[in-house]
């Protein structure tokens, strides 16, 4: 009997989808804010290459780290509409002129995000800033899988998960550069929609784009905006302005309940290429340059290494080496996946409760936490007044 890998482990990424000879394998939404792959028992023949294939059941060989890199696009303007430092733009740019095909995280009309393939460079724009909701990257594998069967040489970037999947779908193949990004969680794009029907509904405005970490606000800044088809920001929060989304997102109350139990989430990686904001840039040995807008870089394979080093050529990037572990003791997501907390479990009994309001239950979730606050404050009072009281 065919045994997938249990839901709460279970990344999405579709590496079974695409694997399953009859096709009887398929992505549903089956609980409130997840999305699953469902078999059709009729069609089953249990040959088992689902569980072969999975990921989580059949973890690929990890791989050390060989360099750790501050890094920075040289191309200002890329630099500073990127999320970080525009190291994944750079290394697209590097692909293209290699005739490489490029798979990234991509917009739909709906705000849903899928991984597509382009071999064009004025494509690439959509592949650009962060986009803090789940990814579909299992819809690209039957154009990868096309493409390595042509010798076609192609760049993936995507999430740790994502990674790993094509691992195991692609084992041996010498034509594919992988690249993770670092990943804190990632959250089911059904609450994101929720978020933005709201938002439209209350300001009386239609979305065209977002942004979750607006350029034009200083994407440091992680302000969530939406805008409309005139290209006018109608809305603009951050976490501490009191978006509910950011909220959700930066206080690791509504990732997918994988995310909590990542087995990615550690220094050694799956990938040629690591990439994120430094965290912790300049805590082990001296930084002269500024901060602001540093991509982190390391490489695991003597591949990526040799990319790195292209792109310093080509003059698309700058970079200056860095101990290994400054990296990885400054950003938790290089060492634990992030941990679930007291406001995540309110929010899942919540959720339950109401059936799935995102909106209604991320207020009462804000509201539990400033009451635990509030609380904590005053015992913290009634203790500093004892020990004054003893003191006397």
């Amino acid at each position: 009997m065919i045994q997938l890998v249990n839901k709460n482990l279970c990344t999405a990424c579709g590496a079974c989808v695409e694997r399953c000879p009859k096709k009887c394998i398929s992505m549903e939404e089956r609980e409130i804010g997840g999305c699953f792959p469902l078999i059709n028992k009729k069609e089953c023949i249990e040959c088992h290459s689902c569980e072969r294939v999975c990921p989580i059941m059949n973890l690929p060989n990890f791989k050390e780290n060989i360099n750790a890199y501050a890094a920075w696009n040289t191309d200002v303007r890329q630099r500073v509409t990127s999320a970080s430092g525009g190291i994944a733009y750079a290394i697209y740019e590097s692909a293209i002129q290699q005739k490489y095909a490029c798979v990234g995280a991509s917009f739909n009309p709906d705000f849903t995000v899928t991984h597509k393939v382009v071999v064009d460079s004025e494509s690439l724009i959509n592949f650009k800033n962060s986009k803090y909701v789940f990814s579909n990257a299992y819809d690209a594998f039957p154009k990868v899988k096309q493409l390595l069967s042509v010798k076609q040489n192609v760049v993936f970037i995507g999430l740790p998960c994502q990674v790993a999947a094509f691992r195991n779908l692609f084992p041996n193949s010498d034509k594919l550069l992988l690249v993770d990004v670092v990943c804190h969680g990632s959250v089911p794009v059904s609450y994101l929609k929720q978020h933005i029907k709201f938002l439209e509904h209350e300001l009386k405005e239609k979305t065209e784009y977002i942004y979750f970490r607006d350029p034009a606000l200083g994407t440091s800044t992680y302000y969530f905006s939406l805008y409309n088809k005139r290209g006018e920001c109608f809305y603009s929060k951050r976490t501490s302005d009191g978006d509910l989304y950011n909220y959700a997102f930066h206080k690791m109350v509504a990732y997918r309940e994988n995310c909590y139990h990542c087995r990615f989430a550690r220094p050694e990686r799956l990938s040629d290429i690591t990439l994120g904001d430094f965290h912790g840039n300049g805590n082990m040995t001296e930084w002269n340059n500024s901060k602001e807008n540093v991509s982190l870089i390391i490489t695991h394979t003597e591949k990526g290494e040799l990319w790195v080093k292209r792109m310093v050529e080509e003059g698309l990037i700058k970079v200056e080496q860095r101990p290994l572990k400054e990296p990885i003791n400054g950003d938790r997501q290089l060492r634990e996946p992030s941990v679930k907390t007291q406001l995540r479990f309110d929010f899942e009994k919540l959720m339950l409760k109401n059936n799935g309001d995102f909106e209604k239950v991320m207020k009462e979730v804000i509201e539990l936490d400033e009451k635990r606050w509030k609380w904590i404050g005053r015992k913290d009072k009634i203790k500093r007044i004892i020990k004054h009281i003893i003191r006397k």
